[in-house]
């Protein structure tokens, strides 16, 4: 008999996608296995497309039994839910909270940080006798999504820049954007194409707007995409540019290469990638890690952690990827 899973990660996006990982450790694991996988409504379109996964699901199957849950959220309301749920097993993903705080609040290095978030989600599922090799998170796209990436930004070669992030602290100066984009246009004779959510319409218009005369190469998409078409801008580009947020990861999960900048967080909460595509750009600083996720203020009012990534800096490891000599 086919063994059943239900996979529980109710938000946030990036963790979401990342939690794909353990999709494709089951499937690699167990061939056939009927796989329900718990989420909120909006990120229901990451799992579209996967045939490994039997049952998107946005509430709580309480008359189901399932073989194995595995939480991989780890919060109040996903121990709840699991408690609920009629199942064999249950096994919870270590999210290593104490840890990350000790290191944010004194610096104190857990063993256990030397693990990223896809290696605590596989972790997770040890207990059900699964062989946890690395595996990557994966978005499955359709040739017609990826052809409609096409028809939306009118270009073949172009870089992505994603600068928005949920916390201001995460984001990179404006201006070193527009400094960017015009070295990209001018330098590598490539478009730039600007992503993101409705709540990077501001700043994306801003970077346009101090590209000056070169605008014309610059497609702004912003508010414009669902996570699957931004999955498929990203996935035909030749290299994105974003700050550690979800379009971060999303890259990933198609293959994309990537060049993150780093401030008030560090790869020590997990959420590092590893891949030879992608590259993280960050500056060793006393203050930093200042917070777990990021805030809307840097305490010391400059924001130095990201100010201190200069624009040649994040140009030469975009150059780099996209194949041109350094």
């Amino acid at each position: 008999m086919e063994k059943s899973f239900l996979l529980i990660r109710y938000s946030s996006l990036g963790d979401v996608v990342l939690a794909t990982s353990a999709v494709e450790s089951i499937a690699g694991n167990i061939p056939g296995a009927n796989i329900s996988f718990l989420t909120k409504p909006q990120y229901t379109e990451v799992f579209q497309n996967n045939t490994h996964i039997t049952e998107i699901l946005t509430r709580p199957p309480l008359l189901r039994k399932y073989d194995y849950i595995i939480d991989l959220h780890n919060s109040l309301r996903s121990n709840f839910t699991k408690l609920l749920i009629n199942a064999g097993n249950r096994y919870t993903y270590n999210k290593a909270a104490y840890a990350r705080r000790a290191f944010l609040l004194k610096r104190i290095r857990n063993p256990v940080l030397d693990k990223d978030v896809i290696e605590r989600y596989l972790g997770a599922l040890k207990g059900a006798g699964l062989k946890t090799e690395y595996v990557l998170p994966k978005i499955y796209l359709t040739a017609g999504e990826e052809e409609g990436a096409g028809r939306l930004t009118q270009r073949e070669n172009y870089i992505v820049i994603a600068p928005g992030a949920k916390w201001k602290t995460k984001q990179w100066m404006e201006e070193y954007y527009s400094s960017l984009t015009i070295k990209i246009v001018r330098d590598l004779g490539l478009d730039v194409v600007l992503a993101g959510d409705k709540n990077d319409e501001e700043i994306c218009r801003s970077i346009v707007y101090g590209s000056g005369i070169l605008k014309k190469h610059i497609v702004n998409l912003a508010g414009r995409t669902s996570v699957r078409t931004l999955a498929a801008v990203l996935k035909k580009s030749r290299v994105s540019v974003t700050t550690d947020s979800a379009p971060l990861h999303i890259g990933r999960a198609v293959g994309a290469k990537v060049v993150s900048l780093f401030g008030p967080t560090v790869k020590e909460f997990g959420f590092q990638p590893r891949e030879a595509n992608t590259c993280i750009l960050e500056k060793e600083m006393e203050c930093r890690p200042c917070s777990l996720h990021g805030s809307d203020k840097c305490r010391f009012k400059d924001k130095a952690c990201m100010k201190r990534i200069e624009p040649y800096e994040v140009f030469n490891a975009v150059k780099k990827f996209a194949g041109f000599d350094v």
